[in-house]
């Protein structure tokens, strides 16, 4: 069979069979070249937008951690500059008339920073009502000062009481 086309004919045809390679090639060549470069960059998008979120929430709680910091800065300028917590536990031991069966002394461990005094204190033979209100009166000075570690607390020995030993710790400017 012998096909009699003109040269129209033969230039359409022509432009047909390239068109239909055309096609063949670019349906093998998209999945392989851009498409995957596509869904790679979609998985990446996707990893960097999870990372972005992640971030953001770092600066959320780094924000929030210096704004705890600042409140208690702003506490520690309020307290007077030669504050000292030995002297300010042994004032509220002579207040609430604990001085006589206390023992009061400087504390450091020894990792211990200068900025952070503690003292240990060790009560004998109080009562209840008398320890909890001189925490009260500890803490509601409002001088930034915490339990650093109750080591015990226990009945004393004479069972009238309690005998317990407390460090307490602070922060300084």
């Amino acid at each position: 069979m012998t096909l009699n086309l003109d040269i129209r004919e033969k230039i359409a045809l022509a432009l047909g069979l390239i068109a239909s390679a055309l096609v063949i090639v670019l349906a093998v060549y998209v999945p392989l070249g851009p498409r995957r470069g596509y869904i790679t960059s979609q998985q990446e998008l996707a990893t960097l937008k999870d990372e972005l979120e992640l971030q953001y929430m770092f600066r959320l709680d780094e924000e929030e951690r210096l704004e705890k910091q600042k409140a208690l800065m702003e506490i520690l300028d309020k307290r007077s500059p030669d504050f000292s917590l030995f002297t300010h536990v042994d004032n509220l031991l002579t207040t609430t008339d604990l001085r006589a069966r206390a023992q009061l002394e400087q504390y450091r461990p020894r990792n211990a920073s200068p900025k952070q005094p503690m003292v240990q204190l060790r009560l004998q033979g109080v009562a209840t009502e008398e320890l909890v209100e001189f925490l009260h009166k500890i803490y509601a000075d409002n001088n930034l000062i915490a339990v650093y570690k109750l080591d015990y607390l226990r009945p004393s020995a004479n069972e009238r009481g309690l005998d317990c030993d407390i460090t307490f710790v602070t922060l300084t400017l």
